[in-house]
């Protein structure tokens, strides 16, 4: 389920999250966007290199495209990701991500990151949309 470029091994998940009263919810919409770069950069947590991408956002409802590197390997890397991915989500939510809360996690699928900089770089021009009130 992995796709292999320059050697590395990467795949999306598309995780919901749903704001809550709180009016923090959109103060920190999860990305990896460096204003500095005009791109989205790489972090890392303990067990993967991910990539966070906005791409829907309203009132009832964030998605993400999570873009995952796994740094171990197995027989059950798909869903050692999975596993993976769920922790990293739950513990973000209670430490980062404030006034959110999980909706749903998809599966991991093979996937290409992007790839290209940004002239511009608010959050409606990143994700290609205005956001909905």
């Amino acid at each position: 389920m992995s796709v292999s470029r320059e050697s590395q091994k990467f795949e999306r998940v598309t995780v919901s999250l749903v704001p809550t009263a709180d009016e923090r919810s959109f103060e920190n919409v999860p990305t990896t966007f460096s204003a500095l770069h005009r791109s989205y950069e790489w972090r890392r947590a303990s067990q993967l290199r991910y990539m966070i991408v906005p791409k829907r956002i309203s009132s009832q409802q964030i998605v993400i495209e999570l873009f995952v590197e796994r740094q171990g390997k197995g027989a059950h890397a798909s869903k050692d990701v999975a596993r993976a991915v769920e922790s990293f989500v739950q513990h973000k939510i209670a430490s980062e991500w404030k006034g959110l809360k999980l909706g749903a996690i998809s599966r991991p699928s093979v996937a290409a990151p992007p790839q290209r900089a940004f002239v511009r770089g608010t959050i409606e021009e990143m994700i290609g949309t205005k956001l909905l009130r």
